[in-house]
């Protein structure tokens, strides 16, 4: 559980005096970080170059900061949408939410996405070209779906992958009413939205990475659970997935990862999130929350990047593993000297090159399964 000063912190005055106390202290210890990564043997590994190793150490101080004052990022719709690429979504039919999508407190909302490279029409070839639903990262604490964020990964997906993208903002545990299943309801709206544009379930391509690969796997295992209620998509790609939520909330499993010190993930950062979506939930969330020990049956194709030096590595191997055990079919691609969600990051880690030999191999695995 968050100490009492971590709460404390979370709140204003407080927060502003810890925010501006990290940042100094950060600056203090940057001439360090900088004299110390320039000499090869001292990086977290020897085959890092300078800015992997520097951003690595930069982004690990962020998120955990960033989690003890608990950065807020709001989600609600924009009251007003312009004809660009930003679209308000639902929510889907009530009659589509069931199960643990149903709640007594949190009910399903509007949800507001991007798409990219441009709107997408409900005509023409829009309903022929395939469509990636992709959920982004951030722990479920932060970020959002919009250019700001999520520019770098989309400009991926679109470049190799396919030729469209629609990028939600759903609804965030770190703010009021966004624990579980906010985030599932999120997603069944947003791909609720894709079918009802006429585009065919075949063509849609779910996407997810970090914790927003485990958003994509609750939305998966809901569609296994309720087939009456939304067609299976064609596959689901997985960056980085975060696989079990519920060890997420003990800080030490991060952090004490034979991994953690070639990875920027703060155990702190992940409890933030963890705990905040786990919050009340029913014990028949469990599954959605930790699919690592929870594999299901689906018969929609599953490929997974994963990065050797991320500390969800072994996590996600064994949920490949378990869900190969349930009969689905599961790839996975791993760059070797990668630390976590190249994919989203890569384009400020330092990651880049590595980033997009990921979605170049997920491009193939993809276009081989149509000639299969």
């Amino acid at each position: 559980m968050p100490s009492q000063r971590e709460h404390l912190v979370s709140h204003q005055p407080w927060k502003a005096l810890y925010a501006l106390c990290a940042a100094l202290l950060t600056s203090i210890r940057l001439p360090f970080y900088l004299m110390k990564y320039s000499v090869p043997s001292f990086r977290p590994h020897q085959k890092w170059t300078y800015q992997q190793a520097l951003m690595n150490r930069l982004f690990r101080s962020f998120l955990y900061h960033a989690a003890i004052v608990e950065v807020r990022t709001p989600i609600a719709p924009s009251p007003n949408v312009a004809n660009g690429r930003t679209v308000v979504m639902g929510p889907a039919p009530a009659e589509t939410f069931v199960g643990v999508a149903r709640d007594a407190v949190i009910e399903p909302s509007a949800v507001e996405g991007t798409c990219y490279p441009t709107h997408f029409d409900a005509t023409g070839d829009d309903q022929e070209s395939s469509i990636i639903l992709h959920f982004h990262g951030g722990g479920y604490a932060m970020c959002k779906g919009s250019d700001e964020d999520s520019a770098f990964a989309a400009n991926l997906l679109v470049k190799h992958v396919a030729a469209k993208a629609l990028f939600p903002s759903y609804r965030l545990s770190s703010n009021h009413g966004g624990r579980f299943p906010a985030a599932l309801q999120d997603a069944i709206t947003s791909y609720q939205y894709l079918l009802e544009l006429g585009i065919p379930p075949g063509k849609i391509i779910v996407s997810g990475d970090s914790a927003g690969g485990n958003l994509a796997l609750a939305l998966l295992r809901y569609m296994a659970e309720n087939p009456q209620l939304l067609p299976p998509p064609s596959s689901v790609l997985l960056w980085s997935p975060t696989t079990d939520m519920l060890a997420a909330k003990e800080p030490l499993k991060i952090d004490q990862n034979r991994n953690s010190s070639t990875d920027f993930l703060a155990g702190h950062f992940c409890a933030w999130g963890a705990r905040g979506l786990t919050t009340d939930a029913p014990s028949a969330a469990t599954p959605y929350f930790a699919p690592r020990s929870h594999p299901f049956s689906s018969q929609v194709p599953i490929w997974i990047q994963l990065g050797g030096l991320e500390v969800l590595y072994d996590d996600a191997f064994e949920f490949a593993e378990n869900m190969r055990g349930q009969g689905n079919s599961v790839v996975v691609y791993v760059e070797p000297y990668a630390n976590h969600d190249i994919f989203y990051l890569g384009g400020n880690t330092g990651f880049a090159e590595e980033a997009v030999k990921a979605a170049k191999a997920a491009s193939a695995f993809l276009k081989g399964r149509l000639h299969n």
